[in-house]
């Protein structure tokens, strides 16, 4: 099925008047490293800029430093705090330019075999998913995979080109066998349920071929969940809203040049207008 403005509005999460900022959800982000700083701040930032309630970051002390910087209204952990909080939130996302040192390895491996709230896996948490055998007889809960084409290869063990050539019905496969949500990022994206429900992205948008859009990506589906839509609503509703943001900024700037950073003050705006019912352009702001 392809998505459309009128099936994300009927079930985007309401929001109460009398609401407080636990009635919007609580997310555990596992994110950055000395590398990769800005992964961690553009996850944590579209998931505040879809609507949940509070952000907590476990990180190394120099992104700490990095991204308190660009966003304060985050709250933090350090790493050996984290499982004894686990039971705090409602989601966690695990991966966004975390890196792969053998230290965060180990981390990430304990952190899989805990018994956890919803949890999306993208970027390096993929790739050290990939390396642990039958990994999803291991974990104790549901999950959101959310890979580009190279990272559902090494998940999968096919190639980029197999994979690319019979998109949906690959995805549809892999999400069956693992039982869990799978996200194939890029042209008409593809979300599959455990159960092979099939949502495909009506967008193909080179502008959003662009380091840090697949971490606003698995920021917003974390932020959706936390808010209460289920990992299969959650995902196709943040591939929708990343999609058709990406396709507004392409009317103002064109098919090229656009920063990640760009997508996440019209995130608040896009799905106000969905809500709404307007059919508008960004061009206009």
């Amino acid at each position: 099925m392809e998505l459309t403005k009128q099936y994300i509005k009927s079930i985007l999460p309401k929001r109460s008047p009398d609401a407080h900022k636990g009635t919007f959800g609580k997310v555990l982000v596992i994110a950055g490293s000395e590398n990769f700083p800005g992964a961690a701040y553009l996850a944590c930032a579209a998931i505040y800029r879809v609507g949940a309630g509070l952000v907590t970051l476990v990180t190394d002390s120099e992104t700490k430093i990095i991204v308190s910087r660009e966003l304060p209204e985050l709250t933090f952990l350090s790493p050996h705090q984290t499982f004894k909080k686990l039971e705090d939130f409602d989601v966690i996302l695990i991966g966004p330019g975390l890196g792969q040192s053998e230290e965060i390895i180990k981390f990430v491996r304990k952190l899989l075999k805990q018994k956890l709230p919803k949890v999306i896996i993208d970027g390096d948490g993929l790739n050290i998913l990939s390396w642990i055998d039958n990994w999803w007889e291991i974990i104790k809960t549901k999950v959101i995979l959310t890979p580009h084409p190279g990272e559902m290869a090494r998940l999968t063990g096919l190639t980029i080109k197999k994979i690319q050539s019979d998109r949906e019905n690959i995805t549809k496969q892999f999400a069956k066998i693992w039982y869990q949500v799978v996200v194939l990022k890029g042209a008409h994206t593809v979300v599959v349920s455990p159960a092979g429900e099939v949502m495909i992205s009506p967008f193909a948008n080179p502008l959003l071929a662009t380091a840090g859009t697949g971490d606003i990506l698995s920021g917003m589906i974390s932020g959706f969940i936390a808010q209460g839509l289920n990992g299969f609503e959650a995902a196709y509703c943040g591939v929708y809203i990343h999609g058709l943001v990406g396709e507004w900024m392409k009317e103002k700037i064109g098919d090229a040049g656009l920063l990640a950073s760009d997508l996440l003050l019209f995130l608040p705006k896009v799905i106000q207008e969905i809500k709404k019912g307007i059919d508008n352009s960004l061009v206009n702001y």
